[in-house]
């Protein structure tokens, strides 16, 4: 998993513009006559600096001028490897086992690399349990009680996920002027699953930006790290600014797409009733969760002027009509144009995330948005009741 992560690392920090001395060297068992060699961390690409052959007590040495401070790999092989941050006139000693030097390690005079042996420590152990979850799935395919083994198995995932997010807060808090945090922020757990969101979390990649420019100024990566979150602030604003254009009491954009029939069906045809726009997926996990509390309050307020409009964000018509005969939604509209997220309601209602809904009154305003569970009936019954 680690390997996912160094595509992600910005290229860190400017410490001095002259070039001082650095040293790396250590003893590793079960190393003798193995090459290590030491990359610099860029971009887009590793770049080798060193390398070294290990004698046969199993000690090495590498030396060499740098001018910044840097990410840098020490590597046995493509998948044996640690991440080190080394800066001019830095002294590193390293021990471990090459036989699993990725986690089995200990390194001294780096400040910068304790601290990111302590993140991948805990975040090591977060992949064992998720690995652990895993297994548990491939043993039980098939199972009659896989319904519920899954569930089990999507809330023991969920507790440990929002485990490591915690712990990695924490860490960016507490060490937030180090380029260790930088590598924190940019974490992933798989391909699709970061740690941190440059726009949900946006207030700590400006708090680590902060930290950083003000150290490294002159620095290309801090640059680019400022402009990142730069970026993120204009991009906030802009949908901070859309948003106020759907706050309650604001009149809906026009939605006109096909319904499963080919038919083209407006959001605009529903006045009149009480409507519920609600935007969804049969992928997403969430939507389907909250589809049984829908069906029940269609069942309650439909004879009482209650509708609902619901637009899919899947990318197949059979993906989205077999969501429709599972979930038993046959009974309200269905529109989708089936782009995914390139749906044109997406920017209309500035859709960051689903399910998403408004509740809107007769007249296709805004009554409220993003009701669920039991605060969507309290509505509808404070309305229709």
């Amino acid at each position: 998993m680690r390997k996912i992560l160094i595509l992600f690392i910005v290229v860190l920090f400017a410490a001095s513009c002259s070039k001082s001395g650095y040293k790396i060297s250590g003893t590793l068992e079960n190393a003798a006559g193995n090459t290590l060699i030491l990359e610099l961390v860029k971009t887009q690409s590793l770049e080798n600096i060193d390398s070294v052959v290990v004698d046969a007590s199993g000690h090495f040495e590498m030396k060499g001028e740098l001018e910044n401070a840097d990410y840098f790999l020490l590597r046995k092989d493509p998948e044996n490897f640690i991440t080190l941050i080394l800066e001019p006139g830095q002294q590193l000693s390293i021990t471990g086992d090459i036989k699993s030097f990725a986690k089995n390690y200990d390194v001294t005079g780096s400040a910068g690399s304790k601290l990111i042996k302590k993140f991948h420590t805990k975040l090591d152990e977060t992949l064992d349990k998720i690995t652990e979850l895993n297994n548990i799935y491939n043993e039980n395919l098939g199972s009659p009680d896989m319904a519920e083994i899954v569930k089990d198995l999507q809330e023991r995932s969920k507790k440990i996920l929002e485990e490591q997010k915690d712990y990695s807060t924490e860490f960016v808090r507490n060490n937030v002027g180090s380029l260790a945090s930088v590598l924190v922020l940019y974490q992933q757990i798989s391909p699709q699953y970061n740690l941190f969101d440059p726009m949900k979390d946006y207030k700590y990649f400006c708090m680590v930006d902060s930290a950083i420019f003000d150290k490294y100024s002159q620095s290309d990566a801090a640059l680019s790290l400022h402009s990142h979150v730069t970026n993120i602030k204009q991009r906030l604003e802009k949908i901070r600014e859309k948003e106020e254009l759907l706050n309650p009491g604001s009149l809906t954009p026009e939605i006109a797409l096909p319904t499963p029939e080919g038919d083209t069906i407006k959001l605009s045809s529903t006045r009149g009733k009480i409507v519920l726009l609600d935007f969804w997926a049969a992928w997403c996990q969430p939507c389907r969760t909250e589809n049984p509390n829908l069906v029940a309050n269609y069942k309650t307020y439909h004879d009482k002027g209650f509708e609902i409009f619901q637009v899919s964000l899947d990318q197949t018509r059979d993906q989205w009509l077999k969501g429709i005969e599972d979930d038993k939604l046959g009974g309200w509209i269905h529109v989708s144009d089936l782009k995914y997220w390139n749906s044109v309601v997406v920017p209309a209602y500035y859709i960051e995330g689903i399910p998403a809904n408004f509740l809107l009154d007769k007249e296709g305003k805004i009554i409220a948005r993003n009701l669920r569970g039991e605060a969507l009936s309290n509505k509808l019954k404070e309305i229709l009741e």
